[in-house]
């Protein structure tokens, strides 16, 4: 019991960071300070290099002229477009129950599709599942 108050009572200062609203936030954590005061801006100045994973944005044009559709370009490869209008074209087989099996085609060829897109997502990147550990500055 002796040796557990005095882990309890040490005091604890730490670098910490998060991600709220598209930005990084890091702070100094002091846990023996008030509810207020626990986290203080950092005063010195360090590079982080960060790894992610960046998701397509979504079309800005779609209810503008036909000429603004036509500029946008999606963040998805050119090579995998023929996999979403796979998809698109699965859809308008399964209106019809006579359909269902070429549905189902159109289905495995977007399957297909998605594991040959992820697996260009980690070609030439870093391979397999990392942890990443946090670090004192």
């Amino acid at each position: 019991m002796g040796n557990y108050k005095r882990i309890n009572s040490r005091v604890v200062k730490e670098h910490v960071w998060w991600v709220e609203r598209d930005a990084i936030g890091i702070a100094l954590y002091d846990a023996s300070k008030d509810q207020k005061d626990r986290f203080t801006s950092v005063t010195a100045v360090h590079e982080i290099t960060l790894f992610y994973i960046k998701k397509g944005l979504h079309f800005e044009n779609l209810g503008s002229t036909a000429s603004d559709i036509k500029t946008e370009e999606s963040d998805l490869p050119t090579q995998f477009h023929q996999y979403i209008v796979d998809k698109a074209i699965q859809y308008g087989y399964e209106q019809k129950p006579e359909t269902l099996k070429v549905a189902m085609y159109y289905d495995n060829k977007f399957e297909r599709g998605i594991k040959e897109g992820k697996s260009f997502a980690n070609r030439g990147r870093i391979s397999g599942m990392r942890t990443v550990k946090q670090h004192s500055y």
